[in-house]
């Protein structure tokens, strides 16, 4: 989830034009970004669902095969432990390096892209190991796509500055971080009962939904400004599918915890 924010070239009216009222070239501009999105969607998806199955089937099948494969199952799962340690800090610092090289020229987002999507499917093994049911999957990826098209339509079809709605996003975000923290501690000092507590919870992630889809529309149409006054360019490009994939990613998290939390309560 990133607010978008690139070197834009304001003196060359030409290529705004060229690209905010030129069908051709907004759609081929608009067909890229997704293109380079959907290739880190991918990319990740068979990092994790892959990861998950090779994980569990051996652990599975050494732990079944007697205690003499015990140290190698342990050998493993400290394994993917490192593996996720790694992974976590490649995604901070790629969060960093990623917008500073697209605001450079000559210098390939290509490699950091990928790596980011590598990162990003080894730490959601941790999420596939859970147990989660892929229909499950399916249908938080399905409200996933809606919620993120609605978000994308507002953005990229709005005709004027909505940023506005990216400091509402903000504000919603800071309220729902101490009423978080109220939260947890009420729980804790027995104010608040178990079943009190789960609808709390559900309330706060419902907010934090809200928070990413308000995020989205921001940063779509400051793609479509990006894009519009940087000109084409691959580096561009990628940036903008960068971004959105964050916002997918975080999305799609969000509203599969709620899934699970629902359908685990029943």
């Amino acid at each position: 989830m990133a607010y978008a924010s690139f070197h834009q070239d304001s003196n060359n009216p030409v290529r705004q034009r060229e690209i905010t009222e030129g069908g051709l070239s907004q759609g081929k501009a608009l067909a890229k970004i997704y293109g380079y999105m959907g290739i880190g969607l991918l990319i990740t998806g068979v990092i994790a669902f892959f990861g998950a199955w090779l994980f569990s089937s051996q652990i599975n099948k050494w732990l079944a095969d007697g205690i003499q494969n015990v140290p190698l199952a342990n050998a493993w799962i400290i394994g993917l432990f490192i593996a996720w340690g790694i992974s976590f800090i490649g995604l901070l610092v790629l969060s960093f390096v990623i917008p500073m090289r697209a605001a450079r020229s000559g210098k390939s987002l290509w490699v950091p892209y990928i790596l980011y999507s590598v990162f990003m499917g080894i730490l959601l093994i941790a999420v596939l190991l859970t147990g989660i049911p892929f229909w499950m999957i399916g249908e938080a990826f399905g409200i996933t796509c809606l919620a993120f098209g609605a978000m994308f339509l507002i953005g990229w079809f709005a005709k004027k500055d909505i940023s506005i709605l990216g400091y509402i996003a903000m504000i919603l975000l800071f309220t729902v971080l101490i009423a978080s923290l109220v939260g947890v501690l009420t729980f804790i000092f027995r104010g608040m009962t178990v079943n009190q507590f789960f609808w709390f919870d559900i309330a706060i992630q419902g907010v934090m939904i809200l928070v990413i889809m308000l995020i989205t529309a921001v940063d779509t149409w400051r793609i479509k400004k990006i894009v519009a006054n940087a000109g084409e360019s691959s580096n561009i490009y990628l940036y903008c599918a960068f971004v959105m994939y964050t916002d997918f990613i975080t999305l799609l998290l969000r509203i599969l915890y709620i899934i699970a939390r629902l359908q685990g309560r029943k």
